[in-house]
């Protein structure tokens, strides 16, 4: 059975460099016409995960989008963009913020709302999820992951940026269905293995990193790297990041995996990863686990920059937060199941995620081994 190849080019900017270093990385599998047919139906799938600026680096970067569409449309295919954020946002102000609905302007291709859009169910390896029905109906998936630590899967990259194909609350009530990280990252696996064919070209030029994936610090990366298979991707960008794979739940299993790399992993500096907190828990034995339970756990703490939106609330699938006018939210921490959600959308970087005094000694253990 062949490896999958993973293709990486050097890129240090979105300006004139951009477009030659889409085209070498893409060339290392094919180019463009060996992915995608005349005629084919595509959906490019940025990670739009809140209303952000592109010097946030939270979001995939508007040039790269520009400049995917562009290769897709000299190739003869039908081009869309779409993804759904994160949270209860509005749609057309994370558009709009992103630069993404300035871009589908330009280029003259359809910004579709998978919100609007409707949905199917589709069952894969027991779970059943209502995906975008954009993204069932195209012949191609176009994803443009952001490369960003997170503080609860330690990465989020290319296998990750397919939850965005589940539109509304839905992704939401998963992390409450799914809260264990382990079990939460086993069913991105299935919803990517449900999918239509598909490529994820990584934008590593600008990533982030320390408390991602909103609330971390942009780092210059200096890359981009595609490929047909998304774990091998992010087993990829977890070397050049110098992560190990088996600290991402979602990789675990496929730590050791081969793959073909094409192009030289560039050398980056000083990356502040974060602990991640599904991989600590596994450090755990299972006979012990529910036993010291009520001492390990991962919770939000909100500082002075909160203005007091309400994002964070709107968007706890446990309702754990309540908030009252011009006051911190408060968090019930007997609900609170570390998902993330509230990190996730806030727009003042005022949410940190705190661990329990065991999860800090378990990640001091593990740094000392």
């Amino acid at each position: 059975m062949s490896r999958p190849i993973v293709a990486v080019t050097c890129c240090p900017d979105y300006g004139p460099a951009l477009a030659p270093a889409l085209e070498a990385v893409l060339a290392r599998l094919g180019g463009w016409d060996a992915l995608v047919q005349p005629g084919r139906r595509v959906l490019v799938k940025p990670n739009l995960l809140s209303d952000a600026t592109p010097e946030q680096a939270i979001t995939t970067h508007p040039e790269l989008v520009r400049q995917v569409v562009r290769g897709l449309k000299r190739a003869g295919a039908k081009v869309c963009v779409g993804d759904s954020p994160a949270g209860a946002m509005n749609l057309e102000q994370v558009w709009n913020k992103t630069g993404v609905a300035d871009v589908c302007t330009a280029e003259q291709v359809p910004l579709v709302s998978f919100e609007q859009g409707g949905t199917r169910q589709v069952t894969r390896e027991g779970y059943t999820f209502a995906v975008a029905e954009a993204a069932l109906e195209t012949d191609l998936i176009v994803s443009l992951p952001k490369v960003k630590t997170h503080s609860l899967t330690t990465l989020t990259a290319a296998v990750k940026n397919f939850y965005g194909l589940l539109p509304g609350y839905q992704k939401a009530q998963l992390h409450k269905a799914h809260p264990r990280p382990e079990n939460f990252c086993r069913m991105l696996r299935a919803l990517h293995a449900a999918l239509p064919p598909n490529v994820s070209i990584a934008d590593g030029v600008i990533g982030m990193d320390g408390e991602g994936p909103a609330n971390g610090r942009p780092v210059a990366l200096g890359f981009l790297a595609a490929s047909t298979d998304a774990v091998a991707l992010d087993l990829a960008i977890c070397r050049a990041l110098r992560i190990d794979p088996r600290r991402v739940p979602y990789l675990q299993d496929a730590a050791d995996a081969p793959f073909e790399l094409r192009g030289e992993l560039p050398e980056i500096g000083d990356v502040q990863v974060p602990s991640g907190a599904g991989h600590l828990l596994r450090l755990i034995p299972e006979s012990l686990l529910r036993l010291v339970l009520p001492l390990v756990w991962v919770r939000p703490t909100f500082d002075e920059k909160c203005i007091f939106c309400g994002r964070c609330a709107a968007a706890c699938p446990q309702k754990a937060l309540t908030l009252e006018r011009g006051q911190r939210p408060v968090l019930n921490s007997r609900l609170c199941i570390a998902c993330c959600c509230c990190h996730e959308v806030c727009p003042a970087h005022a949410i940190r995620m705190r661990r329990s005094s065991l999860l800090r000694l378990l990640g001091t253990f593990r740094e000392l081994k």
